[in-house]
This record gives structure tokens, sequence and C-alpha cells, in this order.
């Protein structure tokens, strides 16, 4: 099964997982398993936001790079806005950011375009078509995460999580299933939601 294939829409509401902060906490302290993590579930978004702001696809990976250097270097500087402010929001101030230094590095290009320097357009601001592409791609990242979580969490594990929070399967039939207790199924669906809080942490 590939990453987009997962039906991430029959999760529970994923805004709701974006509460922990072990997935910044543990960026913090530079685990490398983490950034790992971090890199193969938010680059495609990375990249999404990079190429809504027209950067030439040339200058896409150095762009790409850039930002993940300035995320590197700027993780411990990071604190949550008690007023709304996001991890999500942040990489996007990030992405804004290295993309306005690529247009003023280039030779023939005075500024960047008032598009790229709108760091938050609110949704009403956007074609539906660009609403519709970000939202896939947030679906997307989700996705990867439930791909690395299920590919470092016990078979067993993971398809009791997958029969009680997707298929919609009682904890009791499944624990029947299993042979074990409900409390233990209940249990491994906690544990898989906890390790997507981990990842998704920046609501």
């Amino acid at each position: 099964m590939q990453p987009t294939d997962f039906p991430v829409r029959k999760l529970p509401d994923l805004a709701s997982l974006s509460t922990t902060s072990s997935l910044i906490g543990n960026l913090k302290a530079q685990s490398p398993e983490q950034w790992n993590a971090f890199v193969l579930a938010y680059t495609p978004l990375l990249r999404f936001w990079i190429r809504s702001k027209h950067i030439p696809p040339a200058d896409e990976d150095d762009v790409l790079q850039e930002t993940l250097r300035s995320v590197v270097s700027g993780m411990g500087q990071f604190q949550r806005d008690p007023h709304g402010g996001t991890f999500r929001g942040w990489l996007r101030i990030i992405v804004n950011r290295r993309v306005v230094d690529n247009f003023r590095n280039q030779p023939t290009e005075g500024l960047a375009p008032q598009s790229v320097l709108d760091a938050h357009p609110v949704p009403s601001q956007k074609e539906d078509e660009v609403v519709d592409e970000e939202e896939q791609a947030l679906i997307n990242l989700k996705a990867r995460a439930m791909e690395l979580v299920r590919q470092s969490t016990n078979h067993n594990t993971w398809e009791m999580f997958w029969l009680t929070v997707v298929d919609g399967v009682s904890p009791a039939e499944v624990a029947r299933q299993f042979h074990v207790s409900p409390s233990a199924v209940r249990m491994a669906k906690a544990r898989v939601l906890n390790r997507l809080r981990t990842l998704l942490s920046g609501g």
C-alpha cells in the first residue's frame, strides 16, 4: 500500500492530534530518528508551499534545502504562540522567507511577487483550485505519517488500531479476533494515535 492510499478521511479529526509537543521536543533535542521522520513526512508539504510561490522549478530543491536548514537552526527558538500560532504556521513563514531570499538573489529580478510576500493568505483569498491542492497536500502529509507509524509498529497493534478506527469494528469484536482483552485493543489504538500525534504535532 502506498502512503497516499491510506483512507485518512476515516480517521478521527486529525486536527485534534495536533496538541502534543513531542515532535517539536524531539527535533529540539536533535533526535536523528525524529528528524528523518519529519523530513519524510513534511517534505511534500514544504515543496507544495514552495511551488505555490511560483519558484522556478530549477530552484525548488535549493529553496527546500535552505528551508530545512532554517528549521534546524531555528528549532531551538520555536515557541508555540498561545494566541493561535502553530508549528505548521511557523514552517510556512520559513518557506516564505527562503522564497523571498531566492527571488532577491536572482540577478535579473528586483522584488519578489506580492503573492510571495503574503505569508498567510486566508482561504477566501485563494482560488478554489489552490485550496483543493493544499488540502490534498495535507492529506498526503497525514498519509505519510500513517505509513511511517505502520512501518515501525507491531503488526497486531497496527491491525487492532486499523480495525477499530478505520473499519469501525467494536473493540470487543477485535478482542475476540486477536484473543486479547478489550482493554488491550483500546491500548493498541491509543498507542498508534499517540505516535500519529507525535508526527502531526504541528496543527
